[in-house]
């Protein structure tokens, strides 16, 4: 939902919503596909991983993106060593723009934290959304650099406390972490989430069907040929044997675009632009329009 490549803008608005912070552009460091990424977990075993997701903006600045499930011993050391590791990262890197002559501390760039967690981190009865930050004890001014910006901050969103302002875009977002689903004033960009999230999960869906389908027919074929050949063995079929064939497969190929044209409707339905769902599916636009004129009536 937030790192592929065209949410770059689901990125921007979901940090602002948490952080307070908005930025002129902002890209996560890798893009990840959902069937990649479990690709990847199957053929490395992964039991521990970098952040989730680690997006830079246009002043160089780190954001670290965590979903943390089930607590753990050390969550809170956790938290602030992969906020530490952001801020250091760029350290010595000379070839950052704007980066003074034989000085290595002028590569370090503001790092922020958001840590989604399903658990109370803190006191229950506190507020699910937490931001963390160098103040003064007294006169509580954050710790700025030269430009005016926070070097650290940490965030901390619990979906499962329940003390957040309804009307807050957090709660909006805390709402569809949990739920998988939107409320009815969730702002678009939450809407277009939903139907990206919605999207993938019919896309592997449509694998699935595809792969039974194909299993089907494999099964299917070996079986036909088996009693083709016990068939020939005892003189039956002879000269129908082509007809047979073909009408086998004529049988096939209207199931299997049946099955594609009920996904694909379905895909409509959600209202997905349909360059999307013509790359997906493999039905041209022009078919696309006509089943979408068909579904309006």
């Amino acid at each position: 939902m937030l790192t592929s490549e065209d949410s770059s803008h689901i990125l921007k608005v979901f940090i602002k919503d948490l952080l307070g912070l908005e930025f002129q552009s902002l890209k996560p460091k890798e893009t990840y596909h959902i069937d990649s990424y479990k690709k990847t977990y199957k053929e490395t075993a992964i039991f521990r991983t970098e952040v989730d997701v680690l997006a830079t903006a246009e002043d160089g600045s780190h954001t670290t993106i965590e979903c943390q499930i089930q607590s753990h011993a050390y969550f809170h050391e956790r938290a602030v060593f992969y906020l530490a590791e952001a801020f250091r990262s760029p350290f010595g890197n000379l070839e950052a723009s704007e980066v003074e002559q034989k000085n290595n501390f002028s590569s370090l760039r503001p790092a922020y934290g958001i840590n989604i967690v399903d658990f109370h981190l803190f006191d229950r009865n506190e507020q699910a959304l937490q931001l963390f930050r160098l103040l003064d004890e007294e006169t509580y001014r954050p710790f700025q650099n030269r430009d005016g910006k926070e070097l650290l901050i940490l965030c901390f969103l619990s979906l499962k406390n329940q003390n957040i302002a309804k009307k807050s875009p957090a709660y909006h977002w805390q709402y569809f972490l949990k739920t998988g689903e939107i409320l009815s004033d969730s702002p678009e960009y939450l809407k277009e989430a939903k139907r990206k999230i919605d999207f993938l999960t019919l896309e592997s869906e449509e694998k699935e069907m595809i792969m039974k389908i194909d299993k089907s027919k494999a099964i299917h074929d070996a079986v036909f040929a088996t009693a083709i050949e016990e068939a020939e063995e005892r003189g039956i079929l002879q000269g129908q044997k082509q007809g047979l064939e073909q009408g086998l497969e004529q049988g096939q190929k209207e199931g299997r675009e049946q099955e594609k044209r009920t996904l694909v409707l379905n895909l409509l339905k959600l209202s997905l632009p349909l360059p999307q769902i013509s790359e997906a599916s493999g039905v041209d636009i022009e078919t696309l329009k006509k089943w979408q004129k068909e579904l309006e009536q």
